[in-house]
């Protein structure tokens, strides 16, 4: 009997060995195949990249087949790519807000050269502000890029349909008014999050994140559940805040801040973002904070990454989020810095407030 057992185990064991490597050369094989599918480039695709209004835009996507590169800091990109018809398109963030596509066909080394129609890119989505009166994001949309975007009022937070068909939403600082925010407004933002659409806030339009420092109660079951949201911990793993508020549909643990940034000029802050770091050619910028008493990101934590960061302080001064559902959720840009109705910011922080709104 002890016989017949170790022989069973022996077949046992050289079955699992015959197994496991039949299984890992199906997986070389695959993945020589996925490799060996794509041909050597023998062509290209050239172009630049702009917006409608002929501002180039760096750092946007050019995906041909498996084939896909960045546009430069001029927007102007060189694509190698193998011969034949291919769907070229381009891109910024996900294609959900910004995409062009177009049909070409490349000769065997032939370098085809788009006209500027060809590689403008184009609004496919629908975007809407609310005006503030520190910050004018939309006169970046409108003017500069020559998109389009709506204008909605703070009361519009109160009925989700007025702004859930909306593919990102922009919250200018200056846009809250005392007792403005409440409970629905909150569950609203944060339904619109996890369904499909995105955010843009600055500065002090924070306290639609996290909340302005007072609850009220707009319905007892909508109040009950954004205050469950709110207190969950399931977002953030810091224990402290050093300025909670109150409201929100985030911990303030996810981003602490503080309105205690003081006027003056934040030289070479690092940028942690690589397609940041492409649009500008560099990887650090000045940041001229010429307004008093900005929101200091004190602490942040997920579903938040830094993507600038003071370089004395070691504080961030832009972040981003994570998806808020793996199909559909939206994204958050905060920024503590942002221009101003009168306009007067540098050609690097217009840069990277274009690259905000086109990536969201």
């Amino acid at each position: 009997m002890k016989t017949f057992n170790k022989v069973l185990l022996l077949i046992v064991a050289l079955f699992t060995t015959i197994l496991l490597n039949s299984c890992k050369k199906e997986q070389d094989n695959n993945v020589s195949t996925t490799v060996a599918s794509l041909p050597a480039p023998d062509s290209k695709i050239s172009g630049t990249v702009q917006s409608p209004s002929g501002s180039p835009i760096g750092s946007a996507k050019i995906i041909a087949g498996g084939y896909s590169t960045l546009s430069d800091m001029n927007g102007a990109f060189e694509l190698d790519v193998y011969h034949g018809n291919y769907t070229l398109k381009i891109q910024t963030g996900s294609g959900t807000l910004f995409m062009t596509s177009l049909n070409v066909n490349v000769n065997t080394g032939q370098v085809l050269s788009l006209a500027a129609p060809q590689s403008t890119l184009q609004q496919v989505g629908t975007l809407a502000y609310i005006p503030g009166a520190f910050d004018k994001i939309e006169s970046i949309i409108i003017d500069s890029l020559g998109y389009s975007a709506t204008a909605l009022t703070l009361n519009d937070l109160s009925n989700y349909s007025s702004f859930s068909n909306y593919g990102a939403l922009f919250l200018n600082c200056g846009l809250l008014g005392a007792n403005t925010m409440d409970s629905l407004k909150y569950t609203n933002l944060s339904t619109y999050l996890h369904n499909h659409g995105s955010i843009y806030a600055s500065d002090f339009a924070v306290e639609c994140i996290t909340g302005d420092g007072n609850w009220r109660l707009a319905a007892p079951s909508i109040n009950q559940d954004a205050k469950n949201m709110h207190s969950s911990s399931g977002f953030g793993a810091l224990s402290t805040c050093v300025s909670p508020k109150l409201g929100g549909f985030l911990p303030d643990s996810s981003l602490c801040t503080s309105k205690s940034g003081p006027t003056g000029l934040v030289a070479q802050a690092v940028i942690n973002d690589p397609a940041i770091i492409n649009l500008l050619g560099k990887n650090h910028m000045d940041i001229n904070y010429d307004l008093g008493g900005w929101e200091v990101i004190n602490q942040v934590d997920a579903p938040f990454n830094s993507i600038i960061t003071d370089s004395i302080l070691n504080r961030p001064l832009a972040v981003k989020s994570y998806r808020f559902s793996m199909e559909y959720g939206g994204i958050i840009f905060y920024t503590t810095f942002h221009n101003k109705p009168q306009g007067l910011i540098s050609p690097d922080m217009k840069n990277v407030l274009q690259y905000f709104i086109l990536n969201l």
